[in-house]
């Protein structure tokens, strides 16, 4: 891993390139000092005097380099001038997008360590990973192996997330590691997309399911504890206090870098977490490292969406030809909550609706489990039958429920003014459905 590290001298600073030198040499890779010489104010000054800022920066960094070498590592030192993220980011340029190191400032330790102007620069343009220390002392005891690294990941399904996850295993691969993905969101939010209002615990316990299937997939040999913590304020805040709950040495998050513009509409969680925690903080842009939604999925949990109609079944056939032998076929049928026998509707307090309604339920069940009989195979098929006056929505909210690798829908095919007069469920689900999904059109188009 190659590791660039930006120094003013400070102990701070020090502290930071030695764990930077203990990093590259555990890893293989090296270690750059840059010292940016901010000559700005001096610029139209005499060159003897430029000179002798110069040589005196190198002789610094050489003398620091000097010491990191007898850790092991490879160390050479670079003294740009200009402004120091201008200078950083350029060096960063220059050395394909190594590990950025940069020390918080302030005398105070925790939060009371001020952020800087330069590392919130250095963050808006990055490409390259940026760790910020706060504490420099755990993650220099696990370079020494005497203890396993804490890290907190930041996780909320986007690619950027995935770029975190996939950086935290380059990590745990040069020492011991305890990881933990977190996700925190507004759980009233996460239980509408569900449609599990009113069991909010149940909305969690499968978020927590499907993160840990994802990350499995992604890193299957890092095994990786998965925390939710409902969350109703800014995201940022709330994963720094997470961090500290969990006593994280450092936090892992992705960043979309964004610009002034789309910062003042939307904000910026790794910023606000850089500004709020207490802990060390890892940033790793999205682009660096390929998500893990981009990686080949493996389809063995298909989910496929009937009325009962031909094009319909012919969805839950596709489904079941999909799946693989010891995969699972979910098939959900969606029943208005007011039906009733022979398409009639009721209200639950009309004497005979409890009877009716339980009729229909029954009959349903029985066509959709003859629609699967002879085609199961060695699958596992599940029938489910969702009440909802919706029939589009109660698909979506299963969908986001259950987290399947592929979704089959049927299509009639309306298009323009009929579906807009007659509607398309099928349209409904493309644009709620956030999971791969697989179109079946009559037979006869």
């Amino acid at each position: 891993m190659r590791v660039l590290c930006g120094t003013d001298f400070s102990d701070r600073c020090d502290a930071a390139a030695e764990f930077g030198a203990l990093l590259a040499h555990r890893s293989g890779g090296d270690l750059t000092l840059v010292h940016a010489l901010d000559t700005r104010s001096l610029a139209l000054g005499p060159a003897a005097v430029l000179d002798a800022l110069d040589r005196g920066a190198r002789e610094r960094l050489e003398g620091t380099a000097v010491r990191l070498r007898a850790l092991g590592a490879r160390v050479s030192v670079e003294v740009p001038a200009g402004w120091p993220d201008e200078a950083l980011l350029a060096e960063a340029t220059r050395h394909d997008n190594p590990l950025l190191i940069l020390p918080a400032i302030g005398r105070r330790d925790g939060a009371g360590v001020r952020l800087g102007k330069t590392c919130e620069r250095v963050l808006r343009r990055s490409e390259s990973p940026l760790l910020v220390l706060r504490d420099a002392s755990p993650l220099l005891a696990w370079m020494r192996g005497e203890r396993a690294l804490r890290m907190l990941i930041a996780y909320d399904f986007t690619p950027q997330a995935d770029a975190a996850v996939l950086f935290a295993e380059r990590l745990a691969e040069l020492g011991a590691c305890q990881p933990i993905a977190a996700y925190v969101d507004d759980p009233q939010r996460e239980a509408a997309r569900m449609g599990l209002l009113d069991t909010p615990v149940e909305s969690q316990q499968r978020l927590r399911d499907e993160i840990a299937r994802r990350v499995a997939r992604a890193v299957p040999a890092l095994p990786i504890e998965v925390v939710i913590s409902a969350h109703d304020g800014d995201p940022g805040a709330r994963l720094a206090h997470l961090a500290e709950r969990e006593q994280a040495d450092l936090v892992v998050v992705g960043s979309h870098q964004r610009g002034a513009v789309e910062r003042l509409f939307t904000g910026s969680v790794a910023l606000d977490l850089l500004r709020d925690a207490s802990t060390n903080v890892l940033v790793v842009p999205g682009a660096h490292l390929a998500p893990v939604s981009q990686l080949p999925p493996s389809v063995r949990r298909v989910l496929a969406a009937t009325d009962l109609s031909a094009v319909g079944n012919r969805a839950v056939a596709y489904a079941l030809a999909v799946a693989p032998a010891d995969g699972e076929v979910i098939v959900v049928h969606v029943v208005n909550p007011g039906l009733m026998r022979d398409g009639q509707f009721g209200r639950p307090s009309h004497a005979s609706f409890q009877a009716g309604h339980a009729a229909v339920l029954a009959q349903r069940r029985a066509e959709l489990e003859a629609l699967v009989r002879d085609r199961a195979g060695g699958r596992t098929v599940r029938i489910e039958i969702v009440e909802h006056d919706r029939s589009e929505r109660g698909i979506v909210e299963t969908i986001e429920r259950e987290a399947p690798d592929l979704v089959c829908v049927g299509s009639l095919g309306r298009t323009g003014a009929r579906a807009a007069v007659l509607g398309s469920t099928a349209q409904a689900v493309i644009r709620g459905c956030s999971r791969p999904l697989l179109l079946v059109q009559p037979q006869d188009r």
